[in-house]
Formats: C-alpha cells, structure tokens, sequence
C-alpha cells in the first residue's frame, strides 16, 4: 500500500501506477474493499477514495486509485508538526549546504514485506531520499548523491588512495558519492555504478571507514566459495601478519594484541574497548575488504 503526493495535488500510486493485465473494472469483495479503505484512511486521513481498478490474477493482488479531498501535497498538510520538526532538525546537520529539495512525498504501509521497511514515509529530491520509520521510533536515513566534482578534491584522493591500498590490480574508477546516514553512519560513500567498489569516509571526522574491491572475489559460484573456504585459509597469525600493515594504513588501528574470530572467509579483528575490524578474504588469502567499527558504534 503506497500512496503519492505531487507539488500540487495527491497523486496516483507512483510505484504500480499502471499494472500489467489490470483489470478495468475493480471487482472487490465488501471485505477487501473495507480493509482498502481502513488502511488508507490510517494512512492519508479523511480522503475520498476511489478504486480505477485491480489485478487480482496473481497470489499478490494490486489495485490502483485516486485519492481527493482536502490535503493537498503540502508536507504542512500531510505530516504532523512533531515529525516535520525532526526532518528539519536532522537535515540541519546532515545537509549543511541546504540542497537537499523534496519534489515528491510518498506515505508507504507494507506489512508484509520481509527485511524492509513496513510503515514510513518517504521524502524524494532529485538524486535525493528521506526515509522516516514510523515503527522503529522515526528513525530516519537519508541519501544524496553528488558528482565527483561537485565533492572536495582531497576527499576524492583519500579514496583512490584508499581503494589502492588493499593492493588488488583491478579497479573500476568511482563515478559518483553518496553523503549518507544510516543507523549511526553519516558516510561518504565513493563508488562505481555496479556498486563493486566502495569507500566509506566519515563526513565529520575524515577517516575512512570501510573499503571494499570485490573485483578481488575470485571463486566461481557457492559450491566453489564452500570448498574453498571450507578450512580456515589463514590461520589467525597469519591473517594478523597479512592485515595489520593496511589496517594501519586505512585506519590508524594497530592491531597488536587483537584476537582473530574466523568463519568462512571472514575475518573479526577485535580487542576489548577498540576500533573492531572485519576483513574478507579471496581464495588466494588476499584482503579484499576492510571495514572498521569504532567501540562507540558511531561512524561520521
């Protein structure tokens, strides 16, 4: 259940506004109808609802419809005073240059959807988004994508500079970066398009975080990541031998006196009250992911 607001008005459904096979008329049992209706009532207030029609031929059924009456798609409207002032608090922080612009507010309810957000809204801006998780005590994260040379030169080479430290020989040049928040990250994220390599630098401290090139990843399938890895492929001296010089270098973290938890092709770096390190290993014993978990849990 999703419903789509636009500048002026309340919108159609944006993500299914037109179904494959739909149905022209809308053929609703009195039960579907109501319960429709209720969650869209919850959701979007006194509205005049009208369903344009359904596809019920699949296990999942999909109805479309028009929302009118008096909300326009002003987020005054739409969103209560104590949630808007959250938005506006966090964008204060997070969005410093003020670029971030909601051209579109979708109000979302998926209950049954594993894994992913169930109840929220949504703020859209071009290369923009703010997700607001009305379950999880309105815990917010919020994405916004910039050019390369629309970010700081010298953000920019700690990345390549990062991304080469790993040592793997190939690499696919960054196209663009997020600043985004997530749980307790607030991260520039650097990375290709296919998403294959990435560096995260915190936006307030400057250091990096996680750097990952899985163009390093060389098994050919799960049956052969399972053989491979089946048996430790580093002993734990060994792992602390092949990681602590690029730890060092990536993070600032000496990794003397740490313990080694293995399983599979991972690596957990840990010593109580210390930075954490997760490291993934290729079938060759290569690190081709670092990551770095401060003991507070805050990444920025």
């Amino acid at each position: 259940m999703l419903l789509g607001t636009a500048p002026v008005a309340w919108a159609q459904q944006p993500a299914t506004a037109i179904a494959q096979n739909a149905q022209t008329s809308v053929n609703l049992d009195p039960t579907a109808t109501k319960r429709l209706t209720d969650v869209l009532k919850q959701l979007a207030g006194k509205q005049t609802i009208e369903f344009t029609s359904a596809d019920t031929a699949f296990d999942s059924w999909t109805v479309n419809g028009t929302l009118s009456g008096t909300a326009n798609a002003d987020l005054n409207k739409v969103m209560d005073n104590n949630l808007r002032s959250r938005v506006a608090s966090f964008l204060k922080t997070f969005d410093s240059d003020g670029v971030f612009k909601t051209d579109a507010v979708w109000r979302s309810y998926s209950p049954n959807d594993e894994g992913e957000l169930k109840n929220y809204w949504v703020l859209w801006g071009h290369d923009q988004s703010l997700y607001i998780d009305l379950d999880h005590g309105n815990k917010i994260t919020a994405s916004i994508m910039y050019s390369l040379k629309d970010v700081k030169a010298s953000l920019t080479n700690k990345a390549n500079r990062s991304l080469k430290t790993l040592g793997i020989s190939s690499i696919n040049p960054f196209e663009y970066v997020f600043r985004q928040h997530e749980g307790n990250d607030t991260v520039w994220n650097f990375r290709d398009d296919n998403e294959l390599n990435n560096v995260l630098i915190g936006v307030k401290t400057g250091k990096v975080w996680a750097v990952k090139n899985e163009l390093g990843m060389d098994w050919t399938g799960e049956k052969d990541f399972v053989k491979a890895f089946a048996k430790p492929k580093l002993s734990q001296t060994q792992a602390l031998s092949a990681a602590k010089s690029k730890v060092q270098s990536l993070f600032g973290t000496n990794l003397k006196g740490y313990s080694v938890k293995i399983k599979d092709n991972e690596y957990t770096f840990s010593q109580k009250g210390a930075v954490t390190v997760v490291g993934k290993i290729n079938k060759k014993g290569a690190f081709y992911s670092l990551e770095a978990m401060p003991a507070n849990g805050v990444r920025n």
